[in-house]
């Protein structure tokens, strides 16, 4: 059947002549969005052949309600299609994975829920999870877009583990740590409101045993995260499920003022290197030399469980070893690269 034979004949409902649907009077407290024409003759079509209650779903559907166009993309997506309609065509794709119209129909719907005025998380998710074993770039950009949904805790602890895992697969370690650890917190966030959420429970679990997989490997490869001294202050800042250290406390001014040092080194010295003024160069080395007295109150005070995560431990001894090789490279004119 072409689409514009069935489309038409749907149960008396009125014609779309636009390109896209706009939305109508709904009673319900579901959110009204444009869609484009085909995707909802489509919607309405499965919802009819495949789905229960669908009058009262594709009337819905009709006023655009985006919770009943999720719903019936999530049952596309679900839906096999039969791909033997034509012997021919499985013969001249032979070694070919078939196409899944199914698939790609729901996508579009998510897509345009998703990206949409609406923001519709639900559908960021489900985008998140489709991109998931094919494009991680997509995957991530979904899974971060869902995880801030403020309205549902599961949904924004599903997207955040899927976004911890796209990051990790992407070797964006400082962003896939940030993922787990708001996760995980999530569990912690609805103990104290005393909200129940079986979902958002056990993700979070999976978020701190992934955590933890993923420190235990940046430390045991000694890796030293992308982007030198700054790659590792952005690190150490997500490297502690406790959220280690909490601003207001001592440690937290041991630390914003290394990383004060550390980024007022980074401007002066650029500005001498240019200039060619040693001076510059030198207020720059002091302000090394501060960010690493900083560094050592931290570490001698929080090191070694007494606060600091191991992966903090270990970051700050990455971070002590750069500052003492610039600090080296001082002893002539010139900085070092190592941000």
């Amino acid at each position: 059947k072409t689409l514009g034979v069935w489309f038409v004949s749907l149960l008396g409902f009125a014609t779309i002549a636009s390109s896209s649907v706009v939305a109508a009077e709904n009673d319900s407290s579901s959110q009204i969005v444009k869609v484009k024409t085909e995707l909802l003759a489509q919607a309405i079509l499965h919802a009819q052949t495949n789905m229960q209650e669908s009058d009262q779903l594709i009337k819905n559907i009709m006023e655009g309600d985006i919770d009943a166009l999720y719903s019936v993309a999530v049952d596309i997506n679900a839906h096999k299609e039969d791909t033997a309609d034509d012997p021919a065509d499985d013969a001249n794709d032979e070694g070919k994975e078939p196409k899944n119209e199914n698939r790609i129909t729901s996508m579009m719907i998510w897509h345009e829920l998703a990206d949409g005025a609406a923001k519709h998380a639900p559908s960021a998710l489900a985008l998140g999870r489709s991109y998931e074993t094919g494009n991680k770039t997509m995957a991530l950009r979904y899974f971060a877009q869902a995880s801030g949904d403020p309205s549902s805790r599961a949904t924004r602890t599903e997207a955040q583990y899927g976004g911890g895992r796209a990051a990790a697969e992407l070797e964006e370690y400082a962003g896939a740590l940030d993922f787990y650890r708001k996760c995980h917190g999530n569990a912690a966030a609805a103990e104290e409101e005393e909200d129940e959420d079986e979902v958002a429970s056990e993700t979070s679990e999976k978020c701190k045993m992934e955590y933890k997989i993923l420190s235990s490997e940046i430390r045991g490869e000694r890796m030293t995260p992308q982007g030198g001294v700054m790659g590792i202050v952005k690190m150490f800042g997500v490297a502690s499920l406790d959220g280690f250290p909490k601003s207001g406390t001592p440690e937290f001014d041991f630390w914003t003022d290394a990383v004060a040092h550390l980024d007022n080194y980074q401007t002066v010295v650029q500005k001498g290197i240019e200039k060619g003024d040693l001076s510059m160069v030198m207020e720059g080395a002091e302000s090394l030399l501060t960010a690493q007295d900083s560094l050592d109150d931290l570490r001698s005070t929080y090191g070694n469980g007494d606060g600091m995560s191991q992966l903090q431990d270990y970051l700050a001894d990455r971070l002590n070893i750069l500052i003492k090789s610039m600090v080296k490279g001082h002893e002539g004119f010139g900085g070092h690269d190592e941000f």
